[in-house]
């Protein structure tokens, strides 16, 4: 089935050239390498994910180096940390796309960082591929370079409310840290519980306050039967505090980035009752079940790695797009993505070695992904995820139901 597509629009030889190569800057002795970024968010508010799509990254590419590359070249992967800092992200942009050469940056987590590099990467014509959340993403891409593997923050809002819903609870109250992945997750959360049954307007925090004191006694004051709370962890951690010290009884409802290792460490049994959701993974299949025996990690029914499996893909389809566009040119690439990602009536592959293979047959491939089936719409934004309601419950995550969304 095919899509409507809007808004997308020399090896050197001899001894001499050798040697003078052996000398030159490592940009020109990568000139016939295919160049590709990571930027990932290996500290700050997305260090517990970022290192998880760096090592995704890295392994399909020694992967396809070690089976002859793309289009008969090497891929040369720089990887920069964005620190989760638009200003820092933009600083690692401009040297990945100036020294580096790249043709693409991916791995980008927060929508801050992601619209923050944007116009570096629009005005070079370089490939942006995310893991973000906000509503302005596909708003900003004005040249269709932009794939995003992360549902966007209304649907969030919406998955987590109906959820809620079904949990029996009639009234609420919501806060958020004032960030682009928040305020539109806000906005499909009461679309879909009704603005009748929020008890007063949804309002937000800024980051990094020495107290949050007055934020939630406004929050709880009126005694909701559950409140939303999307935010980080650093954040979140230190309002819970405040919501326990407080004695609110009632639902704390947030997003999984929130509630990681490092907020049950810091919270300890207080952390018990906590009801927490983000999109997931297909489990069930085969790319996810391949994606967990790459990365020596053990199956589990809990809270599954989002942000790692979106690093295999976002390579993997990278690069199966360049081998079927059969160039670097990166416009030429991004309509390719289509043709090896969305689609009906294709041979469905898994993986990257059999998706190359495949291209190389002459066949039409339908990649279907492992942190979701990796179909996109006109916009380069992914369809279909999976979404997770989960309880913590003696300190782990106990899952209360899943969908489609």
């Amino acid at each position: 089935m095919s899509r409507n597509i809007t808004r997308r629009t020399v090896l050197k030889s001899g001894a001499a050239t050798f040697a003078a190569a052996t000398m030159a800057p490592a940009i020109l002795r990568a000139a016939d390498d295919i160049n590709v970024g990571s930027l990932t968010p290996n500290t700050g508010g997305g260090g517990p994910f970022g290192p998880k799509i760096t090592a995704s990254h890295k392994r399909v590419v020694e992967l396809v180096n070690s089976q002859g590359g793309v289009l008969g070249r090497q891929i040369n992967l720089t990887q920069e940390n964005s620190e989760t800092n638009p200003e820092s992200a933009v600083r690692a942009a401009d040297k990945l796309i100036n020294v580096n050469g790249v043709i693409g940056i991916l791995g980008t987590w927060s929508s801050s960082v992601t619209l923050g590099i944007m116009p570096k990467c629009q005005e070079a014509g370089v490939i942006q591929m995310c893991t973000s959340s906000s509503a302005d993403i596909p708003v900003r891409d004005e040249k269709g370079l932009v794939f995003n593997f992360q549902a966007l923050s209304p649907v969030w809002g919406r998955a987590i409310a109906s959820l809620a819903l079904r949990r029996g609870f009639n009234t609420f109250n919501l806060m958020a840290l004032n960030n682009d992945f928040t305020r539109s997750m806000m906005d499909g959360f009461v679309e879909i519980v009704g603005a009748d049954k929020v008890m007063i307007d949804p309002f937000y925090y800024n980051g990094n306050q020495s107290s949050y004191r007055s934020e939630v006694s406004q929050l709880i004051e009126s005694n909701p039967d559950a409140v939303f709370i999307p935010s980080y962890v650093t954040d979140f951690t230190a309002v819970y505090k405040e919501i326990f010290r407080q004695g609110y009884e009632g639902q704390v409802i947030t997003v999984s980035i929130s509630t990681g290792s490092k907020f049950k460490e810091a919270v300890g049994e207080a952390a018990n009752g906590i009801i927490h959701g983000l999109p997931v993974p297909p489990i069930s299949s085969e790319a996810y079940r391949q994606y967990v025996e790459e990365a020596e990690l053990e199956q589990m029914d809990g809270v599954q790695h989002p942000f790692g499996t979106a690093g295999r893909d976002q390579m993997s389809t990278l690069l199966l797009a360049v081998e079927k566009a059969g160039t670097t040119d990166t416009a030429q690439v991004a309509k390719a993505m289509w043709d090896v990602t969305t689609g009906e009536g294709k041979k469905t592959v898994y993986n990257i070695t059999d998706g190359l293979a495949a291209i190389r047959a002459g066949e039409e491939i339908n990649y279907s992904g492992a942190s979701s089936s990796v179909e996109f719409d006109a916009e380069g934004m992914v369809l279909g995820r999976d979404f997770q309601l989960a309880e913590i419950k003696g300190g782990a995550d106990v899952v209360i139901e899943r969908l489609e969304y």
